[in-house]
């Protein structure tokens, strides 16, 4: 039995309160938390040429030129996290899910330049439909009621961007593949400030025929990292494409400090995970956030989403 089929047997899901109440645990699909999974180390430098960021932009306490409000009412038609509402199961979930990211972040030494970029969460899953855009649209949301938390979110799919979509953008917004196209453009022109104090967006860009080319490229690491390390305080959620669907999801996780892999407990196989794993299992902190976890039950939004999250710190 290999290090992944292991690491499937033994695992966990930490899951919100009464998150799977009444389901058989037959139903809930294992995933692994795969302990000793390394610490991807991200060289950097203070070499201002390399720096994509410029000098006096984006520095902490910034505030983006651009303003929307998110579009409450059709956010909850989804089903996404309500913040408006009193304390909930789903927000309760979400506050567990959220608190090992964090303690990661806080548990990084921020004057060593050679550690990893944890305040960089990517949040990928094996192919579609696993949940994997509103788990990352709903985690930054319920960073975002942080009092001393400042959330980016990165629609990081340019091939099938869906973050915008549900934030009220549309498409041909510019946003990430135009900074990856010129790497002298400010982000700060580029990122929406929201309603919500702490949450602000980057949408996807404009359709490019040459995605991986453009997230492989050292702008696109500089972008990264400049927005990193010139925002401690700030949480950057890139959702990214399916890892099994696309080679740039690969190609992010290497930037990524940590990543939350959504796991639909009904649909995803333990072959698919185990064949994800070897694209990410030598990167960063791996957790899992384990998606429907009961079958759809008749509720406000008529949408049949089960909740049941779960983070396995793999760290």
């Amino acid at each position: 039995m290999g290090a992944i089929e292991k690491a499937i047997a033994k695992f966990n899901v930490v899951t919100g309160p009464e998150a799977t109440q009444g389901v058989p645990t037959e139903d809930v699909a294992q995933i692994p938390a795969i302990p000793g999974v390394p610490t991807k180390t991200v060289v950097k430098t203070d070499n201002p040429s390399v720096q994509l960021v410029k000098s006096g932009s984006l520095k902490s306490g910034a505030h983006s030129n651009k303003t929307f409000s998110l579009p409450h009412k059709a956010m909850e038609h989804e089903g996404l996290l309500d913040l408006t509402a009193p304390r909930n199961q789903m927000s309760e979930e979400y506050r567990a899910i959220k608190r090992p990211i964090l303690a990661a972040i806080d548990s990084q030494d921020r004057t060593d330049f050679s550690a990893v970029n944890r305040n960089v969460i990517m949040v990928t899953s094996c192919i579609s439909g696993e949940g994997k855009t509103f788990s990352a649209i709903n985690l930054a949301l319920s960073i975002a009621l942080e009092k001393d938390r400042d959330v980016l979110l990165v629609d990081g799919d340019i091939t099938n961007p869906s973050c915008g979509g549900r934030l009220g953008f549309d498409n041909d917004r510019p946003g990430l593949t135009e900074l990856l196209q010129n790497k002298d453009r400010d982000p700060d022109d580029l990122i929406w400030q929201s309603d919500l104090p702490n949450f602000r967006f980057l949408p996807a860009g404009i359709s490019h025929n040459h995605v991986t080319e453009l997230l492989s490229s050292r702008n696109m690491s500089d972008l990264v990292d400049g927005l990193s390390r010139n925002y401690p305080e700030r949480v950057i959620i890139i959702d990214s494409a399916p890892l099994l669907l696309t080679s740039e999801a690969s190609i992010v996780a290497d930037l990524a400090g940590q990543i939350v892999f959504v796991v639909g407990a009904e649909s995803t196989t333990r072959g698919m995970v185990s064949d994800a794993l070897r694209i990410v299992n030598d990167h960063s902190r791996v957790g899992f956030l384990l998606n429907k976890t009961r079958k759809a039950q008749n509720n406000i939004y008529g949408y049949g989403y089960g909740y049941g999250y779960g983070y396995a710190n793999a760290g």
